[in-house]
């Protein structure tokens, strides 16, 4: 497949593939010129992907539907798409409304993103197709992989030593100490007590679950130091008033008498304050636990932080808990079922329907 060749072009067929070529206007009819006198010139069907920006089997394409019709098989013009027929997208079509919505919007268009709208208008006003559906518009993107995504924010650590603790806790994690066990620790919160949006599934024409938009913060917060064991893939901890160095030392103990007094506990944590308290280091020393803190900034070098996205969207989103225990007690009963304590249902189905359907 990869030595198609186009086959002999004759002198009139290469005066209208050169005048295809300079139609700026129409960079379907351009590109595919290109491709048909790149590849009358001997170049191979990659170097010609390469140089026109699309894919080898495009170029094997135009190169198929040129040997077969001519230049009737690779001319196109929006007046070509009005027939009454099903309309096509070929490969390379498909590739050009790809490369449009791949493009930053604020230079297309002028403003910060794209919506399928707005990306076919441009594709239409530029000429690029003649007509398509917000649906079919959809599915092709989708086929390519191509959705909308939230965007990230990054911040650069100036950590003056960030290479060598970066470099500590990746060894750490790529290869368990003999005689010892991994564990990242971090804490959650504060945790209010407030509304919380979420999502939820509902039917057509039901309206979403509603939560209170007011409220008052008089009951005070709680904090859940979390550890994450990266051996069993467990998440645990304790909940408190507070995060002092007193809470944490409280949560290493319950680290050391939770795990064999031969092994030795490797925590990687951040540089908060209440960590590098001096008589939580002491300590540390004196029982077999050893302290990796991330550099400055670097955070996500933490494996425990990806753990808090979940237990967020479970626990928390979409809930409105009256008490600090129920809130407690809600992401207790997430760990039980996240660590395996426990199986999905809490309730029966049976037992609940009656109720259901009388309310």
């Amino acid at each position: 497949m990869s030595k198609v060749h186009v086959r002999r072009v004759a002198p009139p067929e290469r005066r209208r593939l050169h005048g295809m070529k300079r139609q700026l206007a129409n960079s379907v009819n351009c590109r595919r010129a290109r491709i048909i006198l790149m590849s009358s010139g001997g170049l191979g069907n990659r170097a010609i992907a390469e140089r026109v920006g699309v894919s080898s089997n495009c170029v094997r394409e135009v190169v198929h539907r040129f040997n077969a019709r001519g230049l009737a098989g690779i001319e196109w013009y929006p007046w070509m798409r009005t027939g009454g027929g099903p309309r096509k997208f070929f490969a390379d079509i498909v590739e050009e409304i790809a490369a449009v919505a791949l493009s930053p919007p604020r230079q297309l268009i002028g403003l910060t993103r794209w919506s399928l709208e707005k990306l076919r208008e441009y594709l239409i006003r530029q000429q690029i197709v003649c007509h398509i559906s917000l649906e079919w518009l959809r599915i092709l993107l989708r086929r390519r992989g191509i959705r909308l995504r939230r965007t990230k924010t990054w911040k650069e650590s100036k950590d003056p030593e960030f290479w060598p603790k970066y470099r500590k806790i990746r060894r750490l994690y790529a290869h368990r100490p003999r005689g010892g066990r991994r564990i990242c620790v971090d804490e959650f919160g504060p945790l209010n007590l407030q509304p919380h949006h979420g999502r939820c599934l509902a039917g057509a024409g039901k309206r979403v679950e509603r939560h209170r938009a007011t409220y008052t913060r008089r009951r005070g917060v709680r904090y859940f130091l979390a550890a994450y064991d990266v051996e069993t893939n467990r998440l645990f901890g304790i909940f408190e008033a507070s995060k002092t160095w007193r809470q944490f030392l409280k949560l290493l103990k319950r680290l050391r008498r939770r795990y064999r007094p031969t092994e030795t506990l490797h925590v990687v944590m951040d540089n908060y304050g209440p960590h590098l308290k001096h008589e939580v280091q002491e300590w540390a020393k004196q029982h077999k636990i050893r302290l990796y803190l991330t550099p400055t900034e670097a955070s996500w070098l933490n494996r425990i932080e990806s753990q808090f996205t979940a237990l967020k969207e479970f626990a928390l989103n979409n809930s409105d808990y009256g008490t600090h225990e129920e809130q407690q007690q809600a992401i207790e009963s997430y760990l039980a079922w996240r660590n395996h304590r426990r199986s999905l249902p809490v309730t029966p189905w049976l037992k609940y329907r009656p109720r259901a359907h009388a309310a």
